[in-house]
């Protein structure tokens, strides 16, 4: 009886020292954030700043547009829709469009028609606060409007691709 004694005062000892080295584990932790920089942002007053490769909305710079038709050609979903007509200018033929049309709903964001594009006319902005009360405000998007997300985000302002 007097051995099992001796065990279990053993046992205690053992329990109250690993307790104590857990304790001071989780000290050393607290102590050693406590005088780190925060990483915590206040959103929405405070929002974390795009990286360089985040796809967002589709957006274009028309008067870069050539009209080649290979964005839309190369869309996976067919979430783009482009229609032009031609005039005459100066006694010379020139195409002008008449709609470019996104729609987000379609769209997987995966950027090829950034890619492909020849003037770098249709690009991926940093926009990604896009909720909408109805559906139909995310159907089709007119991409030659300056004011085209404006009904997403109130600060919307259009910024060519840096």
């Amino acid at each position: 009886m007097h051995k099992r004694a001796g065990m279990g005062m053993l046992r205690k000892i053992k329990v109250f020292y690993l307790n104590v080295k857990s304790l001071l584990v989780g000290m050393k932790v607290t102590f050693k954030n406590m005088f780190a920089p925060r990483v915590t942002l206040q959103y929405p007053q405070e929002k974390q700043p795009m990286k360089e490769n985040f796809r967002g909305m589709v957006d274009l710079i028309p008067e870069d547009c050539v009209i080649c038709y290979q964005c839309i050609r190369i869309c996976p979903t067919a979430a783009l829709d482009l229609g032009h007509k031609q005039i005459i200018v100066d006694e010379k033929k020139k195409n002008e469009i008449t709609k470019f049309t996104f729609n987000t709903e379609l769209c997987c964001f995966c950027g090829l028609c950034e890619e492909i594009c020849p003037t770098e006319a249709i690009f991926l902005n940093k926009m990604y606060e896009v909720a909408a009360f109805r559906h139909e405000d995310l159907l089709k998007i007119d991409l030659m409007d300056a004011q085209k997300y404006k009904h997403l985000d109130k600060n919307y302002i259009f910024k060519k691709k840096e």
